[in-house]
């Protein structure tokens, strides 16, 4: 496994793009024959985007926890056995913030967790209101403003865009 310097990056904020830049790094990333764990919670999985990425990136280690507190649990606990064994230079965890947020996943023992991955992992947090403590050891913060939406309109999620 190639070694690298490993930072904290952070997408968050309420306008859209926070998945897709963690896809973009992604695909980036296995473009560079790096190893990459892309852990998703709180979605179906069944996105256009995931169905590519499992098509196309077989080396990809892609795993979808759903939305109750038992998946979001065991995902938890994969991500720290995942940690462990050292075998990824990236690790994103998309939407792990709303676990954080309602108290799912215990805040502090999550930032233990970030304070004690190996200096060579890359790990990519997204979604919404990611907490300010997170954002404080992050080493890059992104956040997505919206400024206007057609989701405001009533227009639903489309096919190849949005899902």
């Amino acid at each position: 496994m190639r070694q690298f310097k490993g930072y904290i990056q952070v997408y968050t904020g309420e306008g859209k793009g926070k998945t897709t830049a963690a896809i973009g790094l992604t695909i980036r990333a296995l473009g560079a024959n790096l190893k990459v764990a892309f852990f998703q919670f709180f979605k179906p999985g069944t996105s256009s985007e995931v169905k590519i990425l499992k098509k196309f990136y077989p080396q990809l280690y892609y795993k979808n926890f759903g939305k109750t507190k038992k998946l979001i649990l065991k995902g938890w606990e994969e991500t720290r056995e995942l940690v462990k064994s050292k075998s990824y230079n990236i690790l994103v965890l998309d939407e792990i913030s709303y676990a954080l947020n309602w108290g799912i996943i215990d805040l502090n023992e999550f930032l233990e967790f970030l304070k004690n991955k190996s200096e060579n992992l890359e790990i990519v947090i997204t979604g919404r209101y990611v907490p300010e403590k997170i954002l404080e050891i992050a080493d890059l913060v992104t956040e997505m403003k919206k400024i206007k939406h057609y989701y405001d309109k009533g227009v639903k999620s489309r096919k190849g865009i949005e899902k």
